[in-house]
């Protein structure tokens, strides 16, 4: 009996194991016979490999497994010439390899053979390349973004586990938001504690005044601010040190990191006001631009999905229209088909308990 599953019998079947400097490639023919060749990430070997299967790019079937973003450049190309590219899950291959060898060894050869095996039995999910389908910007822009929060945690963790615990211990009690652009401006211009106490009160006050920006109750602040410089256990290092002078990098590379993100996040809510999509999704309390914008960015276009359970992010986004009634009414915008329009489906009832002392309750001995 032949299985239903498995890949149409025309067409010739290219598995890849990606890698950096060149990729182990493992094609079936449409006769079912198969052989082994080393793909080199070039143009060239793109063209080679195309040439070697004999046929045009369009009965060519390509499958690989998302590998960092090596596999962007090889499927891009083969993509632009006619083939239809399609992504392996890394976690199903990992399954499928288990269950065919029986050992956790692996090898370049031993991984396109199963990347084979999933595609003839259509285990394989379209590739949508992110330039190619138009999201390419808003990817660029939320991984931007992560690496500049990232790098900011790490100077964040640096600062106060080393710098401010030996310098300034007392005054991380003010720093309660993670966007304190004036704290960095603070410690730029006043990183210990003598620099602070070496003016009175009214005089810190009246220089200080500009550099916390607008605050409420900004007089009480810097008063704290003041004491806690006067009672302070750091180390009394001298100002001009050298000490002092690599804690005021560490602090100047934060602030800018900060300006960095807040600038993102404007051109992020700049780049994708436009979209629909966009404003659906900020509609939804809880998602602000930085959400809207990795959840575009992860799951591109939300109209080329035929269902809303499709959508990978949507229960962890929190867009999932049985979440909330106003989910449901964003969600409507949306032109999803009949059956599978979220207003169809009834409201969940809330669970309800029962009492055990009520007199209809069963009681177990």
């Amino acid at each position: 009996m032949t299985d239903q599953n498995k890949t149409h019998s025309d067409t010739v079947i290219v598995a890849l194991d990606i890698a950096k400097k060149s990729h182990d490639a493992v094609v079936l023919m449409p006769s079912g016979k198969r052989f082994y060749t080393k793909v080199a990430n070039s143009h060239e070997g793109y063209q080679q490999l195309l040439a070697r299967t004999g046929v045009g790019p369009d009965q060519v079937k390509v499958g690989f497994e998302p590998t960092a973003d090596y596999h962007r450049n090889i499927a891009y190309w083969l993509a632009e010439a006619g083939c239809q590219c399609f992504l392996v899950s890394s976690l199903v291959s990992n399954r499928a390899r288990e269950m065919h060898y029986q050992t956790w060894d692996k090898n370049d050869r031993k991984d396109a053979r199963v990347i084979l095996y999933l595609m003839e039995q259509n285990i394989m999910e379209p590739f949508h390349d992110p330039l190619r389908s138009g999201v390419v910007d808003v990817q660029e822009l939320s991984n931007t973004y992560h690496q500049i929060s990232m790098a900011r945690t790490r100077i964040m963790n640096s600062l106060f586990n080393h710098y401010v615990s030996l310098y300034f211990p007392d005054i991380e009690r003010f720093f309660n938001s993670t966007r304190s652009e004036w704290f960095c401006r603070f410690m730029l211009k006043y990183p210990t504690p003598a620099s602070v106490t070496r003016y009175k009160l009214e005089t810190f006050i009246k220089r200080a005044w500009e550099v916390v920006g607008r605050k409420v109750s900004k007089t009480r602040l810097l008063t704290g601010l003041y004491d806690a410089a006067s009672n302070s256990i750091g180390i009394p290092v001298d100002a001009n040190s050298v000490a002092v002078e690599t804690f005021k990098l560490q602090v100047q590379r934060f602030y800018d990191l900060t300006l960095q993100r807040t600038e993102l996040e404007g051109k992020a809510d700049q780049f994708l006001s436009e979209r629909e999509d966009y404003h659906h999704l900020r509609s939804i309390p809880g998602i602000g631009p930085i959400v809207a914008m990795i959840i575009l960015a992860e799951s591109g276009d939300l109209r080329r999905f035929k269902h809303y359970r499709q959508q990978p992010h949507a229960p962890s986004g929190g867009i999932s229209p049985m979440a909330t009634e106003v989910n449901l009414q964003i969600l409507s915008g949306i032109s999803w088909p009949l059956r599978a329009n979220p207003l169809s489906y009834s409201k969940p009832m809330p669970l309800q308990r029962k009492n055990p002392h009520s007199p209809t309750s069963e009681h177990k001995l």
